[in-house]
C-alpha cells in the first residue's frame, strides 16, 4: 500500500497530526468534563466535578480541625499540591455554560 493510499485507508481523506492543543491531555480519559472551578489564593483550576469535591471535602476538614495540609488536586493541566489551612481562602464553583432565559 502506497503513502496515499495508507493516508485514505481510514475514512477516504488525509490524516494530518493534530496540533497538541487539540489533544486531549489525558489519553486514558479524552472525554473528561471540567464542571468545577477551584479557587485556591488567587488562582483558578478547571477540575471535574468528582476531583473537585475531594478537594473541598479533603479542605474543609483540615479547617475544622484548624490544621495546615497540602492536599492534591487533579485539574485540566495536570496535579497541584494546594496548602490549605484555616487562614485559605478558596471556593468550588459550578461552571454553568448556556443560554440566558428571554422574557
Amino acid at each position: 500500500m502506497s503513502q496515499t493510499e495508507s493516508d485514505h485507508a481510514n475514512d477516504g481523506h488525509p490524516s494530518f497530526p493534530l496540533p497538541s492543543s487539540t489533544k486531549p491531555q489525558n489519553s486514558a480519559h479524552p472525554s473528561r468534563d471540567y464542571t468545577r472551578t477551584v479557587h485556591h489564593n488567587g488562582n483558578r483550576y478547571f477540575a471535574t466535578a468528582e476531583m473537585a469535591e475531594i478537594f473541598r471535602s479533603q479542605a474543609e476538614r483540615i479547617v475544622e480541625r484548624r490544621e495546615t495540609e497540602l492536599i492534591p488536586l487533579l485539574h485540566s493541566r495536570g496535579v497541584e499540591l494546594l496548602l490549605v489551612s484555616p487562614k485559605t481562602v478558596f471556593a468550588v464553583v459550578t461552571i454553568e455554560v448556556g443560554r440566558p432565559k428571554v422574557l
